[in-house]
């Protein structure tokens, strides 16, 4: 699934606490973590509720944000410890210089499995993205994963992106504004994009974030390097949790599913239709590398780096 912006009309709250509770005698460290309510952090609130943290010696004291920039905001600020946030917001951040480091994975896009798709009114003669020129295209934010996406779909199938006119708008605001005549196409994600498909008015035109990969990483857990530097062993017990919860929450999906609705306040009837898997994998650069790429081509960042240096020397690797 995909990161925070398809939340912000359900779930109003700014902050909600949510700290696991393990007895006194078993905790070595307390950790402040933060992340808005998406079902892609549903691992953590499983280890929450299942004690898992609490057997590694860590108590988390969880809130949950309305938006990614918030959580950003109190991780660069030091009021949290541990963040969650779609990998744009982070790679902007880290390319102007903003100690942020990638300390686990979050929501995969899969092009086997997509949550994410571009679509036109069911009457629409768009069929590529030449059809595309000087049309005006919805996004949830001006230089985003869906806007990027975008962009190298048009570029790749016969197309200018640098005609392209972009609009943000709110995700609820898209269906009605395409339906309107005011914006031709969107970009989206769930529970969005699902909900227009059932509306019967749109029409599906691209798997648009096929353009960056067929497989990448959309959002991840991430923290300040100096924090990570002074509690290197707090974090690899941390990452390890993630881990070992996020191949529980796969082996148990169903369970998953009242888990998600308990706190994104979502119908589990939608829930149950959207594709969720949770990476119980390592930070793979492979699979970060084409986002950083795409950001710098389409000038949301002012130059690519090394995804390796993205990543915290504590986050778990390969056979580790």
């Amino acid at each position: 699934m995909r990161s925070y912006k398809w939340i912000l009309a359900i779930f109003i709250a700014t902050a909600l606490p949510l700290g696991s509770r393990p007895a006194a005698a078993d905790v070595i460290a307390t950790v402040r973590v933060a992340a808005p309510p998406t079902a892609d952090v549903a691992p953590l609130v499983y280890a929450m509720r299942n004690g898992m943290f609490a057997k590694a010696g860590i108590n988390v004291d969880f809130t949950l944000m309305s938006t990614g920039s918030a959580v950003s905001q109190g991780v660069a600020g030091g009021a949290i410890d541990i963040g969650y946030s779609a990998l744009t917001a982070l790679i902007a951040g880290h390319s102007r210089g903003i100690p942020f480091v990638l300390v686990a994975p979050g929501g995969m896009y899969q092009t086997s499995n997509p949550d994410a798709f571009m679509v036109v009114r069911k009457d629409s003669t768009l069929k590529n993205g030449r059809d595309l020129a000087d049309k005006t295209i919805g996004v949830p934010s001006l230089r985003d994963l869906d806007g990027i996406a975008t962009s190298g779909w048009v570029d790749q199938n016969g197309g200018n992106s640098q005609t392209l006119k972009f609009v943000e708008l709110p995700s609820p605001a898209m269906l009605p504004a395409l339906l309107d005549g005011r914006i031709d196409a969107f970009t989206n994600a769930n529970p969005w994009i699902t909900l227009a498909i059932d509306s019967g008015k749109v029409r599906v035109l691209s798997k648009s974030l096929d353009s960056i990969a067929p497989r990448f990483l959309i959002t991840a857990w991430f923290a300040n390097a100096s924090f990570v530097e002074k509690n290197r062993d707090i974090m690899m017990r941390f990452e390890r949790v993630l881990q070992d919860a996020a191949s529980a929450a796969n082996a148990h999906r169903a369970d998953m599913i009242p888990l998600i609705a308990s706190y994104t306040k979502l119908d589990p009837a939608l829930i149950a239709r959207m594709p969720h898997d949770f990476d119980s994998s390592y930070l793979d650069p492979a699979l970060i590398q084409p986002m950083i790429d795409a950001s710098a081509k389409y000038h949301a960042i002012d130059k690519g780096f090394d995804a390796r240096d993205f990543i915290s020397q504590t986050a778990l690797t390969r056979g580790k």
